[in-house]
């Protein structure tokens, strides 16, 4: 909660690495973006208006398919990881431009 005058706080880039509890998690067998959506708490709503991405579509996404390359940045953006990290997270085979 923010309170009047109050400046926000900086937001760092997650970074993303075979140490990273997201790593962990789909190590563990969950599909890497419902492993992200659980890792940054952002139920689909938010993360629509964040995106741009249509909440029909995010659940496709959960279903697992495929996902574009424009849809990773928006992603990314929302998650507050680069681009490429969150990429590494997904398997290159479902990753179309």
């Amino acid at each position: 909660m923010k309170r009047k005058g109050e400046r926000p706080l900086p937001v760092y880039l997650d970074t993303w690495s075979p140490a990273h509890p997201v790593a962990q998690s789909i190590a563990r067998g969950t599909w890497w973006f419902d492993a992200w959506v659980g890792q940054k708490t952002t139920p689909y709503e938010k993360l629509s208006r964040l995106t741009g991405i249509p909440p029909n579509r995010l659940a496709t996404i959960s279903a697992r398919d495929r996902v574009s390359l424009a849809e990773l940045d928006a992603l990314a953006r929302a998650w507050s990881i680069s681009a490429g990290d969150l990429r590494a997270s997904v398997p290159p085979e479902l990753v179309v431009p």
